[in-house]
């Protein structure tokens, strides 16, 4: 993984950022993560995820139940690559995430992070980067059958260590868009769990 150095530029734009993090910052990302059987996932969730990874085999499930409701994840692998496929508790698809290296990351993203760190970031203090594909979920099924870009939003999703307001290390997740601006950025507070992601 490609090493951070920050420089006196990127610390200013750092100062500038915690300025103004007022506005780009989410309540705290507060979620348990419970395995679930697929048969109480919705259907609709279920043929959604079988019409666009045709070749996808015994994905595993998940209810996410965080402050405002729960959702319905499904994890598998495919190709050498690990997937995540959101829907909402209806089984409406809210996101499909794919984790990458750092220097699979555009040229423009790299920049932005580096602009979002400070001199106590290392590249080792990222823990998970993902690549976020949103939209339709008819745009969604194209995209992942034909490799078709119409109507889809793409971001990244990216995990690190990080100073919070008191000085602590803490968890965040900073979400990007493909110029490598911070879209937003949250605490991430973890509850116990039995389940493994993967």
């Amino acid at each position: 993984m490609k090493s951070i150095k920050p420089t006196l530029k990127h610390i200013s734009t750092l100062a500038f950022f915690w300025i103004i993090s007022g506005s780009l910052f989410a309540q705290d990302k507060i979620e348990r993560e419970l395995r679930v059987e697929e048969k109480v996932v919705p259907k609709v969730a279920r043929d959604w995820l079988y019409d666009a990874f045709e070749t996808t085999k015994r994905p595993k499930w998940y209810q996410e139940i965080f402050e405002s409701g729960y959702s319905y994840e499904a994890k598998f692998k495919l190709k050498g690559e690990f997937y995540s496929v959101e829907f909402d508790s209806l089984g409406l698809i809210q996101d499909v995430e794919i984790e990458i290296d750092f220097n699979e990351l555009p040229t423009e993203v790299q920049t932005g992070l580096e602009g979002h760190l400070s001199a106590d970031y290392k590249s080792s203090d990222i823990k998970r980067i993902q690549i976020q594909y949103s939209g339709k979920p008819d745009d969604l099924e194209d995209f992942f059958d034909e490799n078709s870009l119409e109507g889809i939003l793409i971001r990244f999703e990216i995990e690190f260590i990080g100073p919070d307001e008191t000085g602590g290390l803490e968890l965040f997740e900073g979400l990007f868009s493909e110029t490598g601006e911070l879209i937003m950025k949250r605490k991430i507070v973890l509850v116990p769990t039995e389940n493994l992601l993967f």
